[in-house]
């Protein structure tokens, strides 16, 4: 294997820190840091001594070429290490590697950009790592055109054609479910070291059926625990279904119900939202989350591996 070949992808978001070291022309994972400090952890000024050091058993071996590096994620953002573009969409793979921004502090390292929706009657959306999760789910797939939704603190459902993503639309889901527990009246009884509750789960989703709005469901939680059928250990998995049915309920005129989704994220998250899109007459396929940030950086890798090597041999 030629040590040309090697190169490093980072995850770096606001509360974590991922990396693998990739072989791109066999695609194998060699090497993997699964955790590290978010940039919440840490002062901007932090930033490069932090990377440099916990690269640097890849990047510091004197007897190895030292393989470039790709991040991608909330880094590129504005209160990340250094702002990367969000162009417009349409976006594909070969688009992005465009667009990578090269990291001054560090060489042979880039940060991969996001990308913004900008549709009719002033409709702006912006999204900064899930698009290489998206360009990754579609290669797993094996499929140009797909929905995809990809949970999280900021849900994201996305739509791809001919191997571009057109359009997509962001949800508070997980922001709002952790602001609930963390900052209103509803978490204060709520026991979090409670076992998981399928059945709380599914009737917060029958819950986001009826009507009278998310605001008054959200304080069912409420009125549940205090007169109905909803123990201290429930509130957190009923209000879990009742948001993430709310999210799934309010794609089906855009995304349209009865299709395949492709459902890309971890393991934690696989479960309850396959209840959901099931549930709401959605046919999940799942797709690891890891895996797609893994292969869609590799894409874009790639592209601009060989958009350098051309330029190179230009001059």
């Amino acid at each position: 294997m030629s040590e040309q070949q090697r190169v490093i992808i980072v995850d770096w978001g606001a509360k974590s820190f991922r990396a693998w070291l990739v072989d791109l022309e066999t695609d194998a994972v060699l090497d993997e840091i699964p955790e590290g400090r978010g940039m919440r952890d840490l002062a901007r000024s932090e930033f490069p001594g932090y990377c440099r050091a916990v690269l640097s058993r890849w990047r510091d071996d004197p007897s190895q070429t030292r393989p470039p590096v790709y991040m991608a994620g909330m880094v590129g953002s504005v209160l990340g290490w250094l702002t990367a573009p969000q162009p417009p969409l349409p976006q594909g793979p070969d688009d992005l590697a465009e667009h990578v921004v090269p990291v001054e502090e560090m060489r042979d390292t880039w940060i991969v950009p996001g990308v913004r929706l900008e549709g009719e009657q002033d409709r702006v959306d912006v999204m900064r790592g899930e698009e290489v999760q998206i360009f990754g789910a579609i290669d797993a797939a094996g499929c140009k055109d797909a929905t995809l939704c990809l949970p999280g603190n900021h849900s994201k459902w996305a739509e791809v054609k001919d191997g571009k993503l057109i359009r997509f639309t962001t949800s508070m889901t997980g922001e709002i479910f952790q602001t609930c527990l963390d900052h209103t009246i509803l978490g204060q009884p709520a026991d979090r070291k409670a076992p998981w509750s399928d059945s709380a789960f599914e009737r917060g989703l029958l819950q986001s059926d009826r009507p009278d709005g998310l605001l008054h469901h959200i304080f069912t939680a409420r009125s549940r625990h205090l007169y109905g059928d909803l123990g201290g250990g429930e509130i957190a998995p009923f209000l879990s279904g009742l948001l993430i049915g709310h999210e799934v309920r309010a794609m089906e005129d855009s995304y349209h119900p009865g299709q395949e989704i492709l459902l890309v994220s971890a393991d934690a998250l696989r479960g309850p939202y396959e209840a959901a899109l099931r549930a709401c007459g959605h046919t999940p396929r799942w797709i690891s989350a890891k895996e797609a940030t893994q292969r869609g950086v590799r894409a874009v890798v790639a592209r601009h591996q060989k958009h350098r090597a051309e330029d190179a041999a230009g001059r």
